[in-house]
């Protein structure tokens, strides 16, 4: 990724919400997704590939979850400090985290999935771009 743009690590396995998410942020062409489809997945991409600027992360995954996910990247020195954005079909609340908690593991924003649209993700993703969260 040149100086000027952002790579972000999509963990949604839903497909259709995947492409579309994945659509919607390439929309800005300093944007570059890789999407993966599971936990496992994306802990091997980011064993792989420390350049990312931004996780966006879904809650429910097949076989381990975003929470188990968000403890295994933590044990990561080197991605420990990656910038996450939570988007869930459950409700903030409804989970038994406190919001520091989530902040402890580098969860920058938590987006409700049914209300959230994919151009209002872009312009959250935007937003904490220009805010300077997403710098490597």
């Amino acid at each position: 990724m040149s100086d000027q743009g952002y790579e972000v690590l999509l963990v949604e396995d839903d497909v259709w919400l995947g492409e579309l998410y994945k659509d919607t942020l390439e929309a800005d062409e300093r944007c570059h997704v890789v999407w993966a489809k599971t936990a496992e997945q994306a802990l091997a991409f980011l064993d792989e590939n420390p350049g990312i600027n931004l996780i966006l992360l879904d809650m429910f995954l097949p076989e381990h979850n975003g929470i188990e996910f968000l403890h295994e990247v933590a044990s990561y020195t080197d991605t420990n400090t990656k910038p996450v954005v939570v988007i869930s079909s459950v409700y903030q609340h409804d989970f038994a985290v406190s919001i520091e908690r989530w902040r402890s593991y580098g969860v920058v924003e938590y987006l409700y999935k049914p209300t959230t649209k994919p151009e209002q993700l872009l312009v959250k993703v935007k937003k904490l771009v220009a805010e300077g969260v997403l710098l490597p």
